[in-house]
Formats: C-alpha cells, structure tokens, sequence
C-alpha cells in the first residue's frame, strides 16, 4: 500500500509539531521504556515528530524510522538532520530483520493500516523485536474495532500486555496507549 501525503498534510504535521510537540509528541516519547542503549524502530516514523524526542534518548542506542513513503522520509531527514544515531529505511513491515529491535513505537499509525495489511505487518513488528523487546502504540481512542484488532494480533504473535492508558491528547483527542512486552521463552 504506496501512500504519499500532500503538501498540506505535511504543512499541517509540521504545524502540530512546532505549537504541540512536547505536549503530544515529546510526552509519548518520555513515557517509553528506555534506558539510552537501546536500537529502537519508529514504525512509520512521518516527519520524525516522536522521533526528535526519541534519538534524544538514545545518547548510546540507535534508532530506526521506517516509512513507506519517500515524502515522508525526507522530511523526516529534515527534522532529524542534527542526529547521527539514525538509519532512514524505507520499506514495509514484513521486509524487517528478526530480533533486531529493542523497542518499536508505533504513534497514531495502525489505525490507517488495512486489516489485511495489519495481518502481515504486525508479525513482522513482533518477529523485529528481540526476547524482552516492546511494542508501544498509541492510536485515537475512537478507533475502538480497529484498536480491537490491533491488540488480537499483537497477542497472537507471542506479545504480553504489561501496560495501557488513555491519554487526552491536545488537537487530536482521546488515545489509547498500550504496552506489549516479548517473552524471553518459557510461558509468561
């Protein structure tokens, strides 16, 4: 599923970022379970928004923003240009690397993803992450199916609950936040 935004789209995401970034993004990024050494995937990373907050965090780990869209990746470059601990990846889902990922995040994006397509990308994400690796979400609130089927797939590839919260988000509303632990082995 090739998607590309519009000038105004990007604009507008910009905009969001410059008034609303560390009460929006800047406060999801906080609240991910991070100690600095991590390799951490923002999953369809848009402009970097959570990713600015996020490489701050990582003064000895690595991040990865991945995106389908090329328009996207480059503004996110833009965003992100003062930071070396970054590799840009454009690609989808089920083209990544096993156990390669501390911690995956994905903000507002699953949502936007087709069922069928969630059906292939949420295997991936989990296979990415290493035993004890996490998965983070957060995805609009009025979402409820879509949310629903999110988190039947994320448990039916060997992803633990540990953590969800509802937060109220200036511009955008009420969202969940949720987090999924990968088990080292053995039952939970």
């Amino acid at each position: 599923m090739k998607y590309e935004p519009t000038h105004l789209e990007i604009f507008l995401t910009r905009l969001a970022f410059l008034l609303c970034g560390k009460s929006v993004y800047q406060a999801f990024a906080d609240r991910l379970p991070l100690d600095g050494r991590e390799r951490v995937l923002d999953f369809g990373c848009g402009m970097g928004t959570v990713a600015y907050y996020v490489a701050k965090r990582l003064p000895q780990g690595h991040l990865t923003c991945l995106d389908i869209s090329e328009r996207w990746l480059n503004a996110c470059r833009k965003t992100l240009r003062s930071y070396g601990n970054i590799t840009f990846l454009q690609c989808e889902a089920p083209q990544l690397a096993n156990e390669s990922f501390d911690a995956a995040y994905c903000h507002f994006v699953l949502h936007d993803i087709p069922e069928n397509e969630l059906e292939r990308v949420i295997p991936a994400l989990a296979r990415s992450l290493k035993p004890g690796g996490v998965l983070v979400f957060r995805e609009p609130l009025n979402e409820t199916e879509k949310i629903n089927v999110i988190k039947r797939l994320v448990e039916q590839n060997r992803l633990f609950h540990k953590d969800s919260r509802i937060t109220d988000i200036p511009i955008m509303g009420n969202a969940l936040e949720s987090v999924y632990i990968k088990h080292n082995g053995g039952l939970p």
